[in-house]
């Protein structure tokens, strides 16, 4: 044993096929002992000529079990030997390929697995999936769940004397994925307004209303759902029904200040962490994505000129600072993501043990901050983790220096790691985020930092032919495909830029929307379904294609593409010349929600937000610059729905391409003319 084990270490120097990867998270991975492959057609090639299972890793580097179990398993040179001998490995960025990542998550729960991540998929020679799982220990845990070494053997065994039963796994589930595609597609004529409220109250009956959010634990923000429960307020049905009014406030303030004052917000440091295990919002994961702090951001922003409440001011300056301070600046952009671990422990730039709040608090202020935030949870030994607390106990000034100490002190030591590859969907989100938090905030700083960003996206995301690139690699190299989210939500970034832009002479509307055209127009053409309605991830003409090509109809940790093209083709069908073309996209597109919106309203928030909208109108004010931007900073602390601004060179004041004639030119007044 002892020559075997010198033999697998001898190996283990050895670089596999993921040292040439540009992606962080692979690259991570190209010492291991296991003969790791990148997602190629060569791959499944070789796959096929040995006649092995497949098994296909997916993950992502701020992901703290997907490390783990990388520690764990892949290291070990007796089980990187086993999965050598007995399969062809393929390990997944995540990021990089939300197709593949799409895919095998939706076959995880055909097989009545949990979905998250490290994500395993077993695999026929040609990828199609016979049985998925997510985290396995090295070792008996004592909590149900099979070593990985067992199950790689009894799998290995079950590929040798039981491989029909796996083939005909693998074919139904190829036909459930395929069938799930267009499985709930409806007639546009079933869509119907009462729809989208039926959705809210789906949704404000399942909230929790002690503790906050919309689900059991894990709690994960919901950020698409909120958005949508915002715009749904500020329909004329909602504000004649006081009741349901009041209702749809509740949810959003209860569940916003639950997420801002507990654990899932980092109150040192800035930032949301990516969800929390527990019911009461204490036990957070603690890996830090852009996509989250983006999508809040908006909400957050949302929430402040609703409900002028000082917590989600101070939530939106401190994320902000975070993402300046610690994800990059528009001129380079930003990464994707902060790892959960600092010297292979979870949280560690976050927890504070006793003695450490002694040394940088003074025993007395240790004393009753530790007492009143308890233990964490999740932890073993006594580590403490800052939350806000009530300002009838402690103020929130002295709450303020507690947290400045802290953070003046933990800066000084090591940070989490950061994926510096630069994703073109996610920034597409934050150029969003960076829009409606200067809005909310009226800082014209954020909204230049916003245009910084879109010519930053500009130059680094395009590729010579016109089309996207995903991926923007730390070596600097490009992917040299895009997904469906990246056209769409950069075109939904230019819509919300171009909205705001003549107010700053940051630009002219018509030209954003133009270019928003153009890359809607590409998305057409690269990702529609011809003959019924929805658009795929991915291109027809992709390389290295998944078995079968999946249409994403629910968010997850950002918005689906399909309800992103939603509100482009509503917007463009206002505001494009070709504005016929874009109201008949529109009009096919909603053919994929009616049942969706009665079976699954939580699962599809940003269309359903897309979707009230829509029903609500868009509004196009024109008018003279000064009168403008005047009426833009009066209209600022109200309303969700899309407004529009256009400078005219006279004194009318226009609506929607109509001249209004008032008897006063107060804005105040025109806001309650367009109120009603």
């Amino acid at each position: 044993m002892k020559f075997s084990v010198m033999i697998y270490r001898s190996i283990s120097l050895m670089p596999n096929a993921l040292e040439s990867q540009p992606s962080p998270y692979l690259k991570d991975s190209s010492k291991q002992p296991v003969n790791w492959l990148p997602w190629t057609n060569e791959a499944f090639k070789q796959a096929k000529e040995l006649d092995k299972p497949i098994i296909v890793s997916i993950g992502y580097a701020s992901c703290h079990w997907c490390r783990q179990m990388s520690r764990d398993n892949y290291e070990d040179a007796y089980i990187a030997s086993i999965m050598n001998r007995h399969f062809v490995c393929i390990k997944v960025d995540r990021e990089e390929r939300p197709d593949i990542d799409l895919f095998y998550m939706e076959a995880s729960r055909i097989f009545n697995q949990s979905a998250g991540w490290p994500l395993h998929a077993f695999c026929l020679p040609d990828g199609a999936p016979f049985w998925c799982g997510t985290y396995f220990p090295k070792e008996d845990n004592g909590q149900g769940i099979a070593p990985w070494p067992q199950v790689l053997l009894r799998i290995a065994e079950h590929f040798r004397n039981g491989r029909e039963e796996l083939e005909e796994n693998g074919k139904n589930a190829l036909a459930n994925l395929l069938h799930l595609n267009n499985a709930n597609l409806s007639d546009p004529r079933d869509w119907n307004k009462e729809l989208l409220l039926e959705a809210g109250q789906t949704l404000t009956q399942a909230h929790d209303d002690e503790k906050g959010g919309f689900t059991p634990p894990p709690k994960f923000p919901s950020p698409m759902k909120m958005d949508f429960l915002f715009a749904l307020s500020e329909t004329q049905a909602v504000r004649m029904n006081p009741t349901f009014s009041n209702r749809i406030d509740f949810c959003l303030q209860k569940t916003l200040g639950k997420m801002a004052n507990g654990g899932l917000f980092d109150h040192v440091n800035g930032g949301f962490f990516r969800y929390c295990l527990d019911r009461d919002w204490s036990s957070p994961h603690f890996e830090k994505m852009l996509s989250d702090n983006a999508l809040l951001l908006s909400t957050y922003s949302r929430a402040l000129r609703k409900f002028q409440n000082a917590e989600d001011l101070q939530v939106i300056q401190k994320t902000l600072h975070w993402i300046d301070r610690d994800m990059g600046d528009p001129q380079t952009g930003y990464a994707s993501s902060l790892s959960a671990e600092v010297n292979e422990m979870e949280g560690a730039h976050y927890l504070w043990t006793y003695d450490e709040l002694v040394k940088v608090l003074g025993t007395k202020d240790a004393d009753e901050v530790k007492n009143l935030w308890g233990p964490f949870a999740k932890s073993s030994a006594d580590l403490f983790l800052p939350c806000l607390i009530n300002q009838d106990v402690v103020s929130m000034e002295k709450q303020q220096q507690i947290l400045l100490k802290l953070y003046s002190d933990r800066s000084l030591s090591e940070k989490p790691e950061r994926d510096e590859k630069r994703s073109c969907a996610l920034h597409a989100l934050l150029v969003r985020g960076l829009i409606d938090a200067g809005i909310a905030l009226g800082d014209k700083s954020l909204i230049i930092r916003a245009a910084d960003l879109l010519n930053w996206m500009e130059s680094s995301f395009r590729l010579s032919d016109g089309s996207v690139a995903s991926l923007l690699y730390p070596d600097q190299s490009k992917s040299s495909y895009g997904f469906l989210e990246d056209y769409a939500f950069w075109a939904e970034a230019m819509l919300s830029f171009g909205a705001i832009s003549e107010i700053w002479n940051l630009g002219k509307l018509k030209d954003w929307v133009g270019r928003a055209e153009e890359l809607i127009n590409l998305a057409v053409d690269r990702f529609k379904d011809p003959s019924i309605p929805g658009y795929y991830s991915s291109s027809e003409t992709m390389k290295n294609a998944g078995p079968v090509r999946k249409k994403s109809w629910y968010d997850h940790a950002i918005p689906s593409g399909n309800s992103s093209m939603l509100r482009c083709f509503h917007t463009l069908g206002q505001l494009a010349e070709n504005s016929a073309a874009w109201q008949t996209e529109y009009q096919e597109a909603l053919g994929g929600y009616p049942k969706l919106i009665k079976q699954t309203p939580d699962g599809i928030g940003h269309a359903l937000c897309a979707q009230t909208e829509a029903a609500m109108g868009i509004i196009e004010i024109s008018g003279p610059e000064a009168y403008i931007r005047e009426l833009a900073d009066e209209l600022r602390n109200i309303g969700h729905r899309p407004v529009f601004f256009v400078q005219r060179n006279e004194k009318s004041l226009w609506v929607n391409k109509q001249k209004i004639e008032l008897k006063t030119e107060k804005p105040k007044e025109i806001i309650q003319w367009l109120a009603k």
